[in-house]
C-alpha cells in the first residue's frame, strides 16, 4: 500500500470511528455517568402537583411539577436531603403550557378524556420529540435529579394517531437518552405491559391504582431486579358516582398484597394537592 493510500484509510477509519461515537452521543454519556440517581426501594416520597412544592420537604423524594417550581425551591429541596422528581406531560399537548405553542394538527389527536385542553401528542413526529426534549434539558437546568414523563402510554387509549405500544417503547427510550445524556435519571409512568421491555431503561417506575385495578404483581420482576416502585392510591373522593374504593379498603388490599410489599406507597387526593397519608 502506497503511503498516499495508507493516509486516506486512516482518514477513512478515523471519520468512521467519530461518526459512530457522534450517533450515539446519549449512550456513550448513560454509559459513563455514575452521577445518575438510581434510588433504592423503601424511599418516603410525596407527589405534589396541584401547586409548588412546600417551602420545606415532606418525604425523602419528591415528585412536583417541572413547570410551577424554580430552581431556587428545587435547591432548597435537594439541601434539605430530599431527591426531587420534575413531572411533565410527554405524550400531550396542553393549552396552557407556553413552550409549545400552535402545533401542527397533524402532531395532536383526540382530547384526553377528562382533561380539558389537552390532547394526545403524537410521539413518532420530529416537532413533539424536540419539545420533549426542551423539557428534560429544562429540567436539568433548574437541577431536578429525574423526571417523570407522564402520558407515554397512548397506545392504550383513544389517541385518535394510531399509537401503538411499539411506539410507546421506542419514545421512552428517547426520553431515556435525553435523561441520561444530562445524567438525569428517569421513571416510566403506569404503562404496564412495556415494563417489562424497558426495565433496563429506567431507574424507577411511577404507578398510580394498581390495587384499584388489581395490577400490582405486574412489577414483580422489576422490583426483584431491586428498583423502586413509587406508588400512589387514590382513595373514594366527595365526587357524585365516584367509583374509585374507600381509604380504609385501599389500606386493607395493600397491607394484604406481598406484590407491593417493596413500593414507596402513598395516598393523596387524586388532583395531587398537598394531603398524603403515607403507608
Amino acid at each position: 500500500m502506497s503511503s498516499q493510500a495508507a493516509t486516506i484509510k486512516a482518514l477513512l477509519t478515523g471519520l468512521i470511528l467519530a461518526c459512530t461515537v457522534s450517533a450515539y452521543p446519549a449512550l456513550t454519556a448513560r454509559q459513563s455517568a455514575s452521577s445518575i440517581w438510581q434510588p433504592p426501594q423503601g424511599l418516603t416520597w410525596d407527589y405534589h402537583l396541584l401547586e409548588p412544592a412546600p417551602n420545606s420537604p415532606t418525604a425523602d423524594v419528591m415528585a412536583i411539577d417541572l413547570f410551577d417550581n424554580d430552581a431556587t425551591t428545587i435547591s432548597a429541596l435537594q439541601s434539605a436531603g430530599t431527591k426531587v422528581i420534575c413531572y411533565f406531560s410527554a405524550g400531550s399537548w396542553e393549552d396552557w403550557r407556553d413552550d409549545w405553542t400552535n402545533p401542527a394538527a397533524s402532531d395532536v389527536g383526540n382530547d384526553l378524556s377528562g382533561w380539558e385542553g389537552e390532547k394526545w401528542a403524537d410521539t413518532r413526529s420530529a416537532t413533539v420529540r424536540q419539545a420533549m426534549a426542551s423539557r428534560i434539558a429544562l429540567a436539568q437546568e433548574k437541577g431536578c435529579d429525574a423526571v417523570d414523563p407522564d402520558n407515554i402510554d397512548g397506545y392504550n387509549n383513544d389517541n385518535g394517531l394510531g399509537l401503538t405500544s411499539d411506539d410507546s417503547v421506542d419514545y421512552v427510550q428517547f426520553l431515556a437518552s435525553e435523561a441520561h445524556a444530562r445524567n438525569l435519571a428517569i421513571g416510566l409512568k403506569n404503562s404496564l405491559e412495556i415494563i417489562d421491555t424497558l426495565a433496563d431503561d429506567v431507574e424507577f417506575a411511577v404507578n398510580e391504582q394498581c390495587h384499584q385495578y388489581n395490577e400490582c404483581d405486574v412489577y414483580n420482576d422489576f422490583v426483584g431486579s431491586g428498583k423502586a416502585v413509587f406508588h400512589v392510591e387514590y382513595p373514594k373522593g366527595e365526587e357524585v358516582n365516584d367509583d374509585r374504593p374507600a381509604k380504609a379498603a385501599v389500606k386493607a388490599a395493600i397491607y394484604n398484597d406481598p406484590a407491593s410489599g417493596t413500593f414507596s406507597t402513598i395516598l393523596k387526593n387524586i388532583d395531587l394537592d398537598g394531603w398524603i397519608e403515607s403507608l
